[in-house]
C-alpha cells in the first residue's frame, strides 16, 4: 500500500469520525432538550400540587368574589389585588410555555383539566375590572384565558367567562 492510499484511508476514517461525532452531538442536544422539558413539566406539576398553591388559589377566588360584590371598593392596588394578579401570572406563564411548545399541551391539559377553567372564571371579573380601569390596555393574561378555553373546549367542560 502506497503512502497516497494510506492518506486516502486516513482521510476517509477522519471524515467518518466527524460525521459520527456530529450525529452524537445532535442526539445529545435533543436528549438534553427532552430532559429539560421533562424537568420543567415536573416542576410545574409539583408547584400546582403544593399546599401553598392551594392556599393562594382559595384566597384568589375569595378575594375577587368579595371585591366584585362590593363594587371593587378598597380592592384596587391592595395586597389581595396584587396576590390575585400574581396567582394569575402562574397560569399565564404555563399558557406561554404551552403556546411556545416548551410544555406539552396534552400533558398540561390532562394534569390541570378543569381547575384552570375554574380559576379563569374566578379571575375573569378582576381582568374585566382592570380593562375598565385601564382603557385601551390589552390583558396580560390572554394566554391564561386561551389555555382555559382550549382545555374546556377539548374536554367539553364548563363554559368560560369573558
Amino acid at each position: 500500500m502506497t503512502l497516497a492510499e494510506i492518506a486516502t484511508w486516513v482521510g476517509l476514517a477522519a471524515s467518518t469520525a466527524l460525521v459520527v461525532s456530529v450525529m452524537l452531538l445532535a442526539y445529545n442536544v435533543r436528549a438534553s432538550r427532552l430532559d429539560a422539558r421533562r424537568n420543567l413539566a415536573f416542576s410545574m406539576m409539583e408547584q400546582l400540587t403544593s399546599a401553598g398553591f392551594a392556599g393562594r388559589r382559595w384566597k384568589m377566588h375569595r378575594s375577587i368574589e368579595t371585591a366584585a360584590s362590593s363594587g371593587w371598593k378598597g380592592f384596587d392596588d391592595c395586597l389581595e389585588d396584587f396576590e390575585a394578579r400574581s396567582f394569575a401570572y402562574q397560569y399565564e406563564l404555563i399558557g406561554q410555555m404551552v403556546a411556545s411548545g416548551t410544555l406539552d399541551y396534552e400533558l398540561v391539559r390532562n394534569f390541570v383539566q378543569f381547575s384552570v377553567v375554574a380559576d379563569w372564571n374566578a379571575f375573569q371579573p378582576l381582568d374585566a375590572h382592570l380593562q375598565d380601569r385601564y382603557p385601551g390596555r390589552t390583558t396580560p393574561w390572554a394566554r391564561f384565558r386561551q389555555l382555559a378555553l382550549r382545555i374546556t373546549t377539548d374536554l367539553h367542560g364548563p363554559d368560560l367567562r369573558g
